[in-house]
């Protein structure tokens, strides 16, 4: 059981833009818009993207980010299984192909367009094991097991959580993403899980490419 009187000094987060979206959100798992409030609000770097719902949009969308491009369909689920990515589309008449594709998949009225970015992708999950306390997960994605620790999670937890891994993104940045996550469900019991998979990153920074976030707000 994880030690009550620990005092974490957890980065500073929103809270009141935390609770204004738990306050708004419906059982179950959040809609993408409002996971990625929750990341801005606690202060996780987010890749750049943009939402095109014509052709128009992608194209535009493309010629602002100015290289290659990852097309995920703005839908909950899994995209991957729903064949709703395209990844590293270089040219425009990719573009339109991919872009109609995804676009004609049951369900989806938008596209997310955002940069191929380069590095290692890693991940974080949380999950509550019951109310004041969640076990925090981490690790390279496809490429190693867990390493699990339960909040709070301190400076030197987190440390330790990330030491042992073989990847070159930067650690620093990697555990201190780990505490914003262990920070967000201190500030949120209402949540039972929070999944950022993948971040990629290289020494220098690190971007979330994708969280899922659940809560129970009838607790």
């Amino acid at each position: 059981m994880a030690e009550s009187n620990i005092n974490p000094h957890y980065p500073p987060v929103d809270k009141r833009m935390i609770n204004d979206v738990v306050q708004i959100a419906n059982r179950g798992f959040l809609s993408q818009i409002a996971s990625k409030v929750l990341l801005d609000a606690i202060g996780i770097t987010q890749a750049r993207q943009f939402r095109a719902y014509t052709m128009d949009e992608a194209l535009y969308a493309r010629i602002a980010i100015g290289g290659p491009v990852a097309m995920k369909a703005v839908i909950d689920g899994d995209k991957q299984a729903l064949g709703a990515i395209a990844l590293n589309v270089s040219d425009i008449g990719t573009l339109k192909i991919e872009f109609d594709r995804i676009m004609n998949i049951e369900g989806v009225t938008a596209v997310s367009i955002e940069p191929m970015l380069e590095g290692e992708e890693v991940y974080i999950y949380a999950t509550r094991k019951y109310q004041g306390c969640y076990e925090i997960s981490c690790g390279l994605c496809g490429k190693s097991s867990p390493v699990k620790r339960e909040s709070p999670i301190t400076p030197q937890i987190a440390s330790e959580m990330v030491e042992g891994l073989d990847t070159g993104v930067n650690k620093f940045i990697f555990a201190e993403n780990i505490r914003r996550v262990s920070a967000l469900c201190d500030a949120a019991p209402c949540i039972l899980s929070v999944e950022i998979n993948p971040l990629i990153g290289d020494s220098r920074s690190m971007n979330a490419l994708n969280a899922r976030i659940s809560i129970d707000n009838d607790d």
